[in-house]
């Protein structure tokens, strides 16, 4: 996307973009209609609650799509990063893709702050470099690996651009699952490792959205985990994807509270959702406590992992 100059949305996207945020009903139906028109990318910024950011945006892109039409991409999980992150903070995004939330967090943390941005993915990584460097972002620092448990080489499944879901990279991190598309090897690293190489001792929020690489990734992280250097976790959990690499929902819950964190169940209702969107959301309605016998929780369930001595 960054390789020619882009323009502006037209003016009939502008337009959509008004109408479909104040619709009760059919988002995402008239969202995906949009996103089977041809639009070039284009500039845009995020709302100016959440910086005002440039980001290239291509419709045929799910995430992006989603975050021109409504001005969010995942709303909860955005008031949690407002309601948690403070200028001078450090922010670790694991999972990164073009870096809608790398962009959040780094107008929240400021100038004086830091962002870690770790994307496996090289298509999405180019996105993630570009919308960056055009905000000036010296901050941020972007590593193209894969998170999990030790250095090594992980296979990964790349889908054809027409997938229009830059989400589904990484759901075949195992040389055993390759159906369509085709495989590209990444370098892997340890949080743990990464973290120190950077300087950073201690993290305020860390969150994580891996396709299935959770497991992985929290081993990789035992150190700070088990000395408490690491304050709150926002992480979204692909059940069917950790089943596919022989580990669970279950274990990655085990092994956090393990270390002595603190599991709340982000509500994401169709009514939490709206509410979430409003810049003077209460963060506090959006948490439940993760009942110590959870078991079925859906098939992306979202949960913030606090510290003990940590108020949310």
């Amino acid at each position: 996307m960054a390789d020619a100059p882009l323009g502006a949305a037209p003016m009939w996207v502008r337009a959509a973009s008004t109408v479909i945020r104040r619709l009760p009903v059919g988002r995402f139906r008239a969202m995906n209609w949009i996103g089977t028109r041809r639009v070039d990318p284009f500039w845009m910024h995020l709302p100016p609650d959440v910086g005002e950011l440039a980001y290239a945006c291509d419709l045929r892109d799910g995430l992006m799509r989603e975050v021109y039409l409504t001005g969010r991409y995942e709303p909860q999980e955005t008031a949690l990063l407002r309601h948690l992150l403070r200028p001078g903070m450090i922010f670790v995004d694991v999972g990164a893709n073009w870096g809608y939330f790398t962009l959040v967090g780094a107008h929240l943390v400021g100038a004086s702050g830091y962002v870690l941005s770790v994307e496996a993915d090289p298509r999405a990584c180019r996105a993630l470099r570009a919308n960056v460097e055009q905000n000036g972002l010296g901050t941020v620092k972007i590593l193209n690996i894969a998170a999990s448990d030790a250095a090594g080489r992980l296979w990964f499944q790349e889908y054809e651009r027409d997938a229009r879901d830059s989400g589904n990279f990484g759901v075949a991190q195992s040389t055993l699952i390759v159906e369509e598309g085709r495989r590209l090897e990444i370098e892997a690293r340890a949080l743990d490792d990464v973290l120190d190489e950077a300087g950073v001792d201690r993290v305020h929020v860390l969150k994580m959205d891996i396709e299935g690489g959770e497991a992985k990734a929290i081993a990789g992280l035992t150190r700070r985990l088990s000395s408490r250097r690491i304050d709150n976790i926002s992480m979204e959990l692909h059940p069917y994807h950790l089943r596919d690499l022989g580990t669970s929902v279950g274990a990655v819950i085990a092994a956090l509270r393990s270390h002595g964190y603190t599991a709340w169940q982000i509500d994401h209702s169709t009514a939490a959702h709206r509410a979430s969107a409003s810049t003077h959301a209460d963060v506090a309605t959006m948490l439940t406590p993760l009942a110590e016998d959870a078991d079925d929780l859906g098939d992306w369930p979202h949960l913030l992992w606090t510290r003990e001595d940590v108020p949310v």
